[in-house]
């Protein structure tokens, strides 16, 4: 999955049509777990790209939104299994469901983005070898 100007006009689209069916569900719900970016979607004033102050921390919407897309499809699609495991392990020690992804999505967002800022391919090597100390 790509962070880009498609994706970005997608989730745009399903903030804005609500009811959704297939693969545009996983979207919404994800984005009903954020009401808390809701006005991103719906204000064009607002560039969702850009990182912004929410409840006190900054957050880049359009990201966010994407990083829970690729973890939880990792998740149910087992790929790496690790994933799955460490999701598991995180619940199993008491996060919630939903603190457990950000977790995933920290880790990973941490390297994707690292990697970009190199010029280098993503390490899932590593990222498989983190998912062990979360």
């Amino acid at each position: 999955m790509l962070f880009d100007a498609d994706l970005l006009e997608h989730i745009r689209l399903v903030a804005r049509e609500g009811d959704v069916s297939g693969d545009d569900r996983e979207i919404a719900d994800i984005l009903e777990l954020h009401p808390e970016l809701a006005r991103v979607w719906n204000d064009p004033g607002l560039d969702p790209a850009r990182p912004l102050e929410i409840e006190g921390q900054t957050v880049n919407p359009f990201v966010h939104i994407a990083l829970h897309l690729i973890i939880g499809r990792q998740i149910r699609q087992g790929v790496p299994s690790e994933v799955k495991k460490a999701y598991l392990h995180l619940v199993e020690r008491g996060e919630s469901e939903h603190q457990a992804l950000h977790l995933l999505m920290g880790w990973y967002g941490k390297l994707y983005f690292e990697s970009v800022r190199k010029s280098d391919a993503f390490d899932e090597s590593r990222y498989v070898q983190g998912l062990a100390f979360l």
